[in-house]
């Protein structure tokens, strides 16, 4: 009896090499990985195969390429024909933009910013309700509440008229909502609804967009889902949020995301689209003078899905030479913007973080592990600056022309594990829009003082370093 337990033993130790030495992910979370596999042998085994295998996960992407690699190749050749009639400035975001994320320059687009739920629903609506030929929605979430029925009742109506829709939704996002009775709706009266890929079986692995599509030529894109709270906060805190409306040719671009995803969620040969794929790419109505690319992880890029987010942010940030002003719910970056952050606030850049001081939930947990890394990074020179309502927006503004508006948190997950999007501007006109934005919340924030947050208790310091350890997963 005990030699079977050494040779199950013996074999277990060697999945566990295999497992770990063939994985591509940096060495102290292989480290990680490894010391959980060791000493919690059933249950690491579970953890690792549904939160931590990078294999799993590149095994499902290159089956889905390999079922839908034909399509993926005709959607990259329409929204390059795209670019093509456009020359992009002499820059090098756009150009790193272009060459590591495939992100396509396009300037005749205009761009509408929103900062609360209620103007920005009100507009969706009408565009919705507008629609000619087809609707692409895609959520994180979607709750069952009247923003949410609204919504599919509009959806509903427009299949009845005669309008393609596709919705996508994430399916853990979603799990907590009760909106899946709400979708069946929409899938009876002729919609069509899947789960985004990931499944909820990879767990750890979530696609965060919020992406609106309508007829090709108006795009959604931001940190709003659907939801009352949106509109009407939670706990009597407002939430404040930044959402966008763009039209011009940019919004291809979003398509081309959109298009990518619905493919990698459905398990058949067949796509499902009612038209041939170059119908839903149309010349824009409108033109404006807006230089934008989009910026995205999936499928359809050349480069691993996991280094697009966070490699494009470190680019950006690094190569400041005024300020970078940051909003985000949730600042646990890697150590390489971290490291960017100390060295340029030391070098005099201005660089602010601003985040929530409250949250729809786990307000402990967020606020430690914001307090962990921030501890990194304050005694540079940082200023810090807490929103006294619920802050949602994923926004950073870099010098005196550099927009990005997106889904990206700055932490690991958005920028190293689930697929995110965002906009990527260079207008100075539209960064002083923005400028004024972000000066106006200040206005609704207290402000970090270092001299205090340094002399914490030990308890409090004691805290956050045990939440610390669970940010990859958060």
């Amino acid at each position: 009896m005990h030699s079977i337990h050494y040779l199950v033993y013996i074999f277990y130790l060697f999945l566990i090499i295999f497992l770990i030495f063939f994985d591509r992910r940096k060495p102290m979370q292989r480290f990680g990985w490894l010391l959980v596999l060791i000493f919690l042998p059933g249950l690491g085994l579970l953890l690792y195969w549904f939160i931590g295998s990078v294999n799993l996960s590149s095994y499902r992407r290159n089956k889905i390429q390999r079922r839908h690699g034909d399509f993926f190749h005709e959607l990259e050749t329409i929204v390059d024909e795209t670019g093509r009639s456009f020359t992009p400035p002499s820059s090098e975001g756009i150009q790193f933009h272009q060459k590591y994320c495939g992100s396509i320059f396009t300037g005749d687009n205009n761009v509408e910013i929103y900062t609360t739920g209620s103007p920005k629903y009100q507009q969706l609506s009408k565009d919705l309700e507008a629609a000619k030929d087809h609707i692409h929605i895609q959520y994180f979430t979607i709750h069952n509440d009247e923003i949410g029925r609204k919504l599919i009742d509009t959806l509903i109506e427009k299949v009845n008229q005669g309008v393609e829709v596709k919705l996508l939704y994430d399916s853990l996002g979603c799990l907590p909502t009760f909106v899946l009775p709400v979708l069946w709706k929409l899938r009876k009266a002729g919609g069509s609804v899947l789960s985004i890929r990931p499944y909820t079986r990879a767990i750890n692995y979530r696609n965060h967009r919020k992406v609106v599509i309508i007829d090709g030529k108006i795009g959604y894109v931001g940190g709003m889902n659907i939801g009352a709270q949106y509109t009407y906060g939670v706990k009597g805190k407002l939430w404040r949020d930044t959402h966008l409306r763009i039209t011009g040719s940019a919004v291809h671009d979003l398509q081309r995301v959109f298009l990518s995803d619905w493919a990698a969620s459905t398990r058949r040969s067949d796509i499902g689209l009612r038209h041939e794929l170059r119908h839903y790419f149309p010349a824009p109505d409108t033109t404006g003078n807006i230089g934008a690319q989009i910026v995205a992880n999936g499928l359809y890029t050349e480069n691993d899905n996991d280094g697009i987010i966070n490699l494009s942010y470190f680019n950006l940030i690094s190569r400041a030479k005024q300020r970078v002003w940051i909003q985000t719910p949730y600042f646990r970056p890697p150590e390489t913007i971290i490291h960017a952050l100390k060295t340029l606030a030391t070098l005099g850049v201005d660089v602010r973080i601003m985040v929530s001081l409250y949250y729809a939930s786990g307000g402990l947990f967020n606020r430690s592990t914001n307090n962990y890394f921030l501890r990194h990074v304050v005694g540079s020179g940082v200023r810090v600056f807490r929103y006294t309502d619920i802050l949602h927006a994923k926004t950073m503004l870099i010098d005196d022309h550099v927009l990005c508006i997106g889904t990206a948190n700055l932490n690991s997950r958005s920028l190293e594990i689930d697929d995110e999007i965002y906009a990527y501007f260079e207008s100075k006109m539209l960064a002083t829009e923005y400028e004024q934005i972000f000066d106006h919340d200040v206005q609704n924030c207290i402000e970090l003082d270092y001299v205090k947050f340094k002399h914490q208790n030990l308890l409090s310091r004691a805290t956050e370093s045990v939440v610390s350890f669970f940010t990859p997963f958060s």
